[in-house]
């Protein structure tokens, strides 16, 4: 992926929806108070699995509001397939509602206000949804498409083919979890496929 104006930034896989990639939340982050209204923090942002609890990939980070026009958000990772190391900071700007202040994120490529940043898979850098031109997944997807796309998640996550394999140190009762979602959802294609193929009157 190129750096900031290259141009790359607008031609990710359309096929990547916001549900996938990784987000920062900047109001998260505020409610945990890992970014405060004027001082400094640090520390690592996990994500994990919500089903499993499993972690999957964490970030380091330092904020720091302390000057009222020159406030940021430091973050530094390692991409996991690569081993590159990325280390930069994101703007923080400040803008008066009637309640107060409000905190944005400056996107790094987009140079726009926004709350949240993502991380599509096989990117190096955090960016709006718009830099990357990220749909979300409810805006084309059927009911079908969406328990497809939640059974093929499950199946790559494991590293597997067509069905789910217990990766190398996954706990027995991590992966029996896991499995039994795989199988819910499994049924849950078969009922769509069978109602498609009643409404184009075929019989099973």
């Amino acid at each position: 992926m190129g750096g900031q104006g290259s141009g790359s930034w607008y031609r990710w896989d359309k096929k990547t929806t916001v549900e996938d990639c990784r987000v920062i939340d900047l109001n998260r982050m505020r409610k945990c108070g890992s970014i405060p209204t004027q001082g400094t923090r640090s520390g690592s942002w996990v994500w994990s699995d919500p089903e499993t609890g499993e972690k999957l990939s964490s970030i380091s980070y330092e904020s720091n509001t302390l000057e009222h026009y020159n406030s940021y958000l430091r973050i530094h990772y390692t991409i996991t397939n690569s081993q590159k190391k990325i280390d930069y900071k994101v703007r923080l700007e400040r803008t008066r509602t009637n309640y107060g202040e409000r905190l944005w994120f400056v996107c790094p490529a987009t140079g726009k206000r926004v709350t949240k940043l993502y991380l599509p898979s096989g990117g190096d850098i955090f960016a709006s949804r718009h830099a990357y031109r990220l749909p979300y997944a409810s805006q084309s997807e059927t009911a079908a498409d969406r328990a497809l796309r939640k059974k093929w998640k499950l199946v790559r996550k494991t590293g597997g083919d067509t069905y789910p394999v217990r990766p190398k140190g996954m706990h027995h009762k991590t992966y029996e979890r896991l499995l039994a979602k795989f199988w819910q959802i499994e049924e849950e294609c078969d009922a769509h496929l069978a109602g498609m193929l009643m409404r184009l009157g075929c019989r099973l």
